[in-house]
């Protein structure tokens, strides 16, 4: 078997550690490898936004480590493979947007590169709305420039060499996912990688996205099918629940170690139907694509404009508890103001930060009411009725009342429901608590920190280190590595006002 391991996020652990794994694997099978590499190529990655030369050295260096640790050597090459018709396309590309909209409408041939760019943006500035025409621009642009030429660059490589598999991770930013949607517009099988159920785990997703909710319905039920001989299977679903109500989380942050067991808001009156709302920290999921869109609303504060003047008519039987996701805690956009503005006399706020504890909620509200968030499916097994009013991964599992209109939404919210079978909960944990292969070289000792046959590939963080970035990124190095990034930039991309760029009289978003 022959294939390629694309690998542009080296420094950050585990998933440059995961491309070293896949590589070892595949050598022990007798397989051939090529390993695509990054190099300070890219004008900009998601880890490395603003392309400084320090976050570049880190990445080179960690990537020179990991390669001497494999078992044999490989060839690693550069990912940029442009044609001088690829570099007459990249120079007329749009790069200048008016409009979050406009920026989603830019495709190149299969490849939905606005969404991509999109999302990497999204993750940088957590904010589901970005304004496109601000200073955003210039690293619009930049993601463009990057998300078409590793489109066009694997593409090439592909028609050259062909290969039987690719892998890369995860495939939402930018560059990952002009990687899946060049195999796919080869029929090359790609294979992106992300975490396990725990640290000591790794995932393969064939040919889709994590996020992609028909495909990962699949993976759900595949996983539950094969568990079925498994005497622990529904304990092992259930766990999934037990420890997240005691703030353990395998292969994550909990997002409720701040909160007081128990603790109800005071206002709290189980005398009144209390129906409340988890929102979801909108920015994760805002750029997956067309499938992720929410079913009935615009937005999630469209929605929770709507759902709290419709039940103003029951203000005196039904109060609403809004918790916002603490995940948003310290995010200060539009989104987040707007919410914490919201006020009526059925309605509590619950800040990112409060200590009242979410699992009292689920225990005393009479319903549950998410956009998706993590907390509708454990409302289920809590054995609570939860009413999804947005997409998730547990749309369909036939544990939660989905609505397919505002109407038959505030319907649901007014009269008795009752519980719904706790399996598609059971199906859930299980999955979520048993998925992933077992890494073999891969030693984890922290969420983003570990050891590669037993090897930190990182640059340890001595003195002498620090001493040494700090001399590369005096201003007169700098300028030299800048100036020979600048070179190769005009050599393989010919763009107009590069030059200009560089003498820093324009940005990206001139080509």
């Amino acid at each position: 078997m022959k294939v390629i391991v694309f690998a542009p996020y080296v420094a950050v652990s585990p998933h440059g550690e995961t491309d070293l794994e896949i590589i070892q694997r595949h050598l022990d099978a007798g397989d051939e490898v090529i390993h695509l590499h990054c190099n300070g190529t890219m004008m900009t990655c998601d880890f490395n936004q603003k392309h400084k030369f320090s976050g570049c050295c880190r990445c080179i260096q960690s990537q020179k480590n990991g390669l001497k640790l494999l078992s044999k050597p490989i060839p690693s090459i550069s990912f940029l493979n442009l044609t001088p018709t690829n570099r007459q396309e990249l120079a007329v590309l749009q790069k200048k947007f008016t409009s979050m909209n406009e920026l989603k409408e830019l495709k190149v041939e299969n490849f939905d590169i606005g969404w991509a760019v999109l999302s990497s943006i999204i993750s940088r500035i957590r904010d589901p709305y970005p304004d496109t025409t601000t200073a955003l621009s210039s690293f619009i642009a930049r993601f463009v420039v990057t998300a078409y030429s590793v489109y066009r660059s694997i593409q090439n490589h592909l028609d050259k060499f062909p290969v039987d598999r690719v892998y890369v991770f995860n495939g939402r930013f930018a560059p990952c996912r002009a990687v899946l949607r060049a195999c796919q517009s080869r029929n090359t099988p790609c294979f992106l990688h992300e975490r396990g159920h725990d640290l000591k785990h790794f995932a393969l997703f064939e040919n889709n996205m994590p996020h992609e909710v028909d495909y990962f319905e699949k993976e759900i039920r595949q996983e539950w099918d094969r568990g079925n001989e498994n005497p622990q299977r529904e304990e092992l679903g259930a766990k999934f629940y037990t420890d997240r109500a005691k703030g353990i989380v395998h292969s994550g942050i909990s997002f409720t170690k701040g909160q007081k067991a128990k603790l109800l808001p005071p206002n709290w009156d189980a005398a009144q139907t209390n129906i409340v709302i988890f929102n979801s920290s909108e920015d994760e999921f805002a750029a997956i694509g067309d499938s992720y869109q929410n079913p009935i609303y615009t937005n999630q504060f469209e929605g929770l404009e709507k759902i709290i003047q419709s039940l103003q008519d029951y203000q005196d039987k039904i109060h609403i508890y809004l918790r916002i996701h603490p995940n948003l805690l310290n995010v200060d956009n539009a989104d987040v103001r707007a919410l914490q503005k919201l006020r009526a006399k059925h309605l509590t706020l619950i800040a990112p930060g409060d200590p009242v504890s979410t699992y009292a909620l689920i225990c005393h509200a009479d319903k549950v009411l998410t956009f998706g968030s993590t907390v509708g499916i454990e409302a289920v097994y809590w054995g609570k009725p939860s009413i999804l009013a947005g997409q998730s991964l547990y749309r369909n599992l036939g544990a939660t009342y989905n609505p397919r209109t505002h109407e038959e939404l505030i319907c649901m919210a007014v009269r008795n429901l009752e519980p719904k079978d706790k399996t598609g909960a059971l199906m859930y944990g299980y999955f979520y608590n048993t998925f992933g292969i077992p890494y073999k070289y891969y030693t984890p000792t922290g969420l983003c920190e570990g050891l590669f046959k037993g090897v930190p590939i990182k640059p340890k963080p001595t003195v002498w280190n620090q001493v040494v970035f700090r001399i590369r990124t005096f201003l007169p190095y700098r300028w030299f590595f800048m100036l020979i990034t600048r070179v190769r930039v005009m050599r393989n991309f010919r763009l107009s006002k590069t030059l200009r760029w560089f003498l820093g009289g324009g940005s990206f978003g001139e080509f």
